[in-house]
């Protein structure tokens, strides 16, 4: 992976994990308009809304959707398709006791967890500086993020890319 390419991924993660999702909760329909968002800022969605849409979840009772993304290539004329699914919702925060407000504010919660006695591992982690706490970032949002930033590569070749890429989260 390129460090441009790192870089892209952790920012999408980063925005993707500010968002408080648990699971069975409106912030579900939060983190599936933030995919849409940051999925329209990028210039292939700019250029071809049509392919970014929301579906809904039939019959749910809080209205959740999911965001879909297409991507087609424009080398050849391929029905190849590949398709990724993401999720973006995550479990809840109540174990992260009265720090629970700071869960999807990852620098925020790394400040507080200096303040607090943690397991001997999870201190070295956090003073190594190379790990970002932060409810739900490793599941899945940046699976999801590493999808979504490497669409946005691909579409800044879209003339050399021959299939298409599917995305729901």
């Amino acid at each position: 992976m390129t460090p441009e390419l790192a870089k892209r991924v952790e920012e999408i993660a980063l925005a993707l994990g500010q968002v408080r999702s648990v699971v069975d909760t409106p912030g579900e329909i939060d983190a599936a308009n933030k995919v849409y968002e940051i999925f329209s800022g990028m210039d292939y969605w700019k250029k071809h809304p049509e392919n970014l849409y929301f579906v809904p979840v039939k019959n749910d009772p809080l209205g959740r959707k999911s965001c879909t993304a297409i991507l087609e290539g424009e080398k050849g004329n391929s029905k190849k398709t590949v398709i990724m699914i993401g999720h973006i919702d995550h479990v809840g925060i109540s174990d992260y006791g009265n720090l629970q407000e700071y869960s999807n504010s990852p620098f925020e919660l790394m400040e507080k967890f200096k303040e607090i006695e943690l397991p001997p591992s999870a201190k070295r982690d956090l003073e190594s500086g190379e790990y970002i706490f932060c409810r739900g970032l490793f599941d899945m949002k940046t699976g999801d993020a590493a999808i979504m930033a490497v669409m946005e590569l691909i579409s800044k070749d879209i003339e050399n890319f021959e299939g298409n890429l599917i995305f729901s989260a």
